[in-house]
């Protein structure tokens, strides 16, 4: 059946939200919304949004039976009916939402914020809310999008509204209960999910990242649009040793109806994860829940003494959903989440795969593995991507030098930043913070390779940043790779046969 709105319908809407500048003056009505003119059906109402919007594309859009268009300036030359907002992004999050349906509230929708951890996270609910239906359950996440039919690849943590609605609607359409998902920073500075409500919304952490002239100006917006989502969630779940954690609880406290604590050996929590500790494969821990004596033991075969409070976010919001201890542990013992903390044996090595990225990540995995594996000399390959904060560079690089006793530094994801300008910056960061040896090989296969030839019996090697990716993002093309863990897996096997 024709999903056909009117026009008129439209306008009280964006009226009603604050965001009509003018009406169109026509009267019409859509079939669908486009905002790539690509890709525009006959029928759409086409939006022109992005930074780098061309008359043409309007042009192609209408061309190819656009029946009228949004837009916060008139386009010249344009032949079809002009609908002028306000704000593009938010109308755009608005009308998605309304043209759909409202499709999230045909599901439980959870939202995960945090400066590193919310893939892990949105996983490891994920897992929990498919063990507990019986069926794979919603995910948006980095790495992958599931939606009730095909697994499709990310390209970003969260999607454009528009983009994203729809996926709402077919997660709905295909009658799934749950949908967990990733909620950026980026994803409140422009307003991809402006106006949605969560059901739950998790707190990780916070950390001095993605400041930047093409990110956030400030540590205060960035942190204040990641407050956001606590402000537009039914039940907050926060981590207790999050950095600024009285204004995230504050924020929820106004706002939610309910607000959740989790924290390890933090006798003030709603959910307390107890007696971590370290396994042969991840860890081993106790939950309890406030005001009951009563504590359930799980297996995590994850690395990173950080992924037990990952997983104590999940399990809470399993809890507040009724979801049994048991079956949750059943979920968590034998879950692997592509790309983040994966380790990996062979030629007297222990080689992790991990997306650790900025600050706060790289610190907590050096931690972790300095009292995980005590004495074994830390090897790790690292880049940091261009277009990004340049102090990320800096602190990368000084991390690496202050806790690794070598380095190589690598491409990662440059785009149009030059790659040997960056980790030359990151050498002389890590040159004044420390001891390590430090070299630049820009060809990343190289550069793993290198290390895990170099690396001496016992040592852990760190690959760092890319994770469970396949591509290098370059001069605006997503150039092929390998990924780490096949390229450390081919080096491992050399290693071992030169042993024999």
């Amino acid at each position: 059946m024709e999903n056909r709105h009117e026009i008129q319908a439209a306008e009280q809407l964006l009226r009603q939200e604050g965001l009509l500048a003018a009406p169109s003056g026509a009267t019409v009505s859509f079939t669908g919304l486009s905002n790539n003119s690509q890709e525009t059906a006959a029928g759409d109402l086409f939006i022109c949004k992005g930074y780098g919007f061309k008359p043409s594309y309007l042009q192609m859009a209408a061309e190819r039976g656009a029946v009228c268009y949004l837009s916060e300036e008139a386009v010249a030359g344009a032949r079809i009916p002009f609908l002028r907002v306000t704000d593009v992004r938010k109308a755009q999050s608005v009308l998605a939402r309304w043209f759909y349906g409202v499709p999230s509230s045909g599901f439980v929708l959870t939202g995960i914020t945090g400066t590193k951890g919310k893939t892990t996270t949105a996983f490891d609910l994920q897992a929990i809310l498919s063990a507990y239906t019986g069926r794979p359950t919603g995910l948006i996440s980095t790495v992958e999008r599931f939606v009730g039919d095909e697994h499709q690849p990310s390209h970003l943590t969260t999607p454009e509204s528009l983009d994203l609605q729809q996926l709402f609607a077919r997660a709905r359409d295909n009658g799934l209960p749950y949908v967990t998902m990733e909620v950026s920073s980026q994803a409140y500075k422009v307003d991809r999910v402006y106006g949605q409500y969560f059901d739950f919304g998790i707190f990780l952490n916070f950390g001095e990242d993605h400041v930047s002239p093409r990110e956030h100006p400030t540590v205060e917006d960035y942190l204040a649009c990641k407050l956001r989502l606590m402000e537009n969630c039914g039940t907050a779940v926060i981590c207790r040793e999050a950095a600024c954690f009285d204004r995230i609880y504050a924020t929820a406290v106004q706002h939610a109806q309910k607000v959740c604590l989790v924290g390890i050996e933090q006798n003030d929590c709603d959910y307390i994860a107890r007696n971590v500790s370290k396994e042969t494969f991840g860890f081993s821990f106790q939950v309890q829940e406030k005001d009951s004596a009563e504590t359930f033991t799980y297996h995590l075969p994850q690395e990173g003494r950080f992924n037990v409070e990952n997983a104590l976010t999940a399990i809470a919001v399993g809890r507040e959903l009724g979801i049994p201890h048991a079956v949750m542990a059943l979920a968590l013992e034998r879950l692997q989440v592509p790309g983040r903390m994966n380790m990996i044996t062979g030629g007297g090595l222990r080689v992790l795969v991990d997306y650790v990225h900025n600050r706060l990540s790289f610190q907590a995995v050096f931690d972790s593995l300095k009292k995980d594996y005590p004495g074994a000399p830390l090897y790790v390959v690292a880049g940091a991507p261009g277009e990004r904060a340049e102090a990320r560079r800096d602190d990368i690089g000084s991390l690496c030098g202050a806790n690794a006793a070598r380095a190589i530094f690598t491409s990662d994801d440059p785009g149009f930043d030059d790659p040997a300008a960056i980790c030359q910056r990151m050498s002389r960061a890590a040159a004044q913070s420390g001891g390590a040896r430090v070299d630049i090989v820009i060809d990343r296969t190289q550069a793993v390779e290198q290390i895990i030839r170099e690396a001496p019996d016992g040592a852990v090697v760190i690959l760092a940043g890319k994770g469970h990716e396949v591509t290098q993002r370059v001069r605006g093309q997503y150039e092929p790779y390998e990924s780490d863990a096949v390229v450390a897996r081919r080096a491992l096997a050399a290693r071992e046969a030169a042993q024999k």
